[in-house]
């Protein structure tokens, strides 16, 4: 049976893991996440075009820079002009010729994020002060990143039954048999719940399993920004001095 993908998919391959990676960072002392947080109930997703071109890592950051302004009380206006603004700054799309819509470089994404930064329907700009990498597959960094900085961007390989299971409701599971990958997808991790991780893809919020993460990531990231800052504390209440303090040991540079 011929596989149909209803909705769209859009990150290139991994060709390399950032420079920058977190697995020395945790070495040190950490608090333990539990076994349920986040707080993926504060935004309503959006497709963001996802449906009609391939701009999962765009659609993606908007909601990871939407649910970081939510936790400090701040709504971030994007639309679907804006997703596609930013789609075409990032990768040379042009909504006339659809044979630009060739999805997302990660790597070409964080650059742009830190430098440029996305902009949203006021004409703001929401840039990173850094990024790091985490293992790919490695469900404890994971889990340890997304308790100390809410969000992580990641990157997998789409088995061809992925999108029947969020038909379904989900959770994204590894399933038996053979199947084939059928493309990347980027999908920011919002909370945690046991071995399910919650993501955000195609407007809606769906559950990921540890077993499946293991199975088909292939890239991780973590960011810092202020706008997951109020008082100098991120909702969970960790302090941007000692975050700053600990990243800067990747050679990363002043973080503004």
């Amino acid at each position: 049976m011929q596989y149909k993908q209803p909705y769209k998919l859009g990150l290139k391959p991994v060709k390399h893991q950032p420079k920058l990676m977190l697995k020395k960072y945790l070495s040190s002392n950490l608090p333990t996440p539990p076994e349920k947080f986040g707080h993926a109930g504060l935004i309503v997703p959006h497709m963001y075009k996802n449906n009609e071109l391939g701009d999962c890592a765009i659609a993606g950051s908007i909601e990871e820079i939407r649910l970081l302004n939510a936790e400090r009380g701040v709504t971030v206006p994007f639309s679907d002009t804006t997703a596609v603004t930013n789609y075409s700054a990032v990768t040379g799309y042009d909504p006339a010729d659809p044979s630009t819509d060739g999805g997302t470089d990660v790597h070409d994404l964080y650059e742009y994020r830190q430098n440029t930064g996305f902009i949203d329907d006021a004409g703001q700009r929401h840039k990173l002060a850094v990024y790091v990498g985490l293992t790919p597959g490695d469900w404890d960094e994971l889990v340890q990143a997304l308790y100390l900085f809410t969000v992580c961007g990641l990157g997998i390989n789409v088995p061809d039954y992925a999108q029947d299971q969020f038909a379904d409701g989900g959770p994204w599971d590894v399933k038996r048999g053979h199947h084939q990958i059928v493309g990347g997808h980027y999908i920011p991790a919002v909370a945690r719940d046991g071995d399910i991780v919650s993501i955000i893809t195609w407007g809606a919020v769906l559950g990921m399993t540890q077993r499946f993460y293991e199975h088909f990531n292939n890239i991780a990231v973590v960011h810092l920004t202020d706008e997951m800052l109020t008082g100098g504390k991120t909702i969970d209440g960790f302090d941007r001095d000692a975050l700053v303090a600990d990243l800067q040991q990747f050679n990363t540079g002043q973080v503004p």
